[in-house]
């Protein structure tokens, strides 16, 4: 793995996991001192997240980590759903289709809910909608899918401790397996728009009541280099 790579990925986690709080900004030199790696593979990350709409450079004064905003949210949503939608449809009608990471991803939701992990639930969570993309057959689908995806994972971390345990999204998501395994277009599309509108739903109250109580980092000083 590259320098870049491993930045990208670092700073990515800090981001979506709320380590590093929106509407915070820090310079070259902070972000490198922070994730131990030099500044020119820790810029050509921030360069990757920008147009991943995680963050904004500031010529001159540094990286600013965007707020999570509840347009933003509902906006993106709505542009996963209808692509994962398809995937899933595609997915269903497949002659050669592999279901096994979907049915891991599914029995390990399950699993983490048992031991009430709610990290290794996100985990799982993550990995069934990633399974049902990649496996689809459309790789046009897929990129356009992944180069939306920050977003909708840093609304599914930060919603991850201020609700509860979320069984009922897992039965959702098995029953959403069944209909792929079922090839069951019909039911999958109405269980899609149910499943999503409902969390959308319930993200957004959650942005609204929740995003701006996060702690400000004190402005920095000026990077110039």
């Amino acid at each position: 793995m590259s320098l870049t790579e491993t930045a990208y990925i670092a700073l990515r986690d800090e981001i979506l996991t709320g380590r590093i709080p929106g509407d915070t900004l820090w310079s070259d030199r902070e972000i490198a001192e922070r994730m131990n790696l030099s500044r020119t593979p820790v810029r050509e990350a921030i360069q990757r997240l920008a147009a991943e709409g995680l963050v904004e450079v500031k010529p001159r004064r540094g990286t600013r980590v965007l707020p999570l905003r509840v347009d933003d949210v509902r906006e993106i949503h709505q542009v996963a759903k209808a692509l994962e939608l398809e995937a899933a449809r595609l997915l269903s009608n497949r002659a050669d289709r592999d279901l096994s990471g979907v049915a891991r991803a599914v029995d390990d939701m399950d699993a983490a809910l048992r031991r009430e992990d709610r990290d290794a639930w996100v985990k799982a969570d993550t990995r069934f909608h990633r399974e049902i993309v990649d496996n689809c057959g459309n790789k046009r689908l897929a990129d356009l899918y992944h180069g939306h995806r920050s977003l909708t994972d840093r609304a599914r971390y930060f919603s991850l401790h201020l609700r509860p345990l979320p069984t009922r999204s897992a039965e959702e998501h098995r029953e959403m397996y069944d209909a792929i395994v079922a090839r069951d277009t019909a039911r999958l599309n109405d269980l899609y728009h149910t499943h999503w509108n409902r969390t959308t739903d319930e993200l957004l109250d959650l942005v609204r009541r929740h995003a701006n109580v996060m702690p400000i980092k004190a402005s920095p000083r000026e990077d110039t280099t």
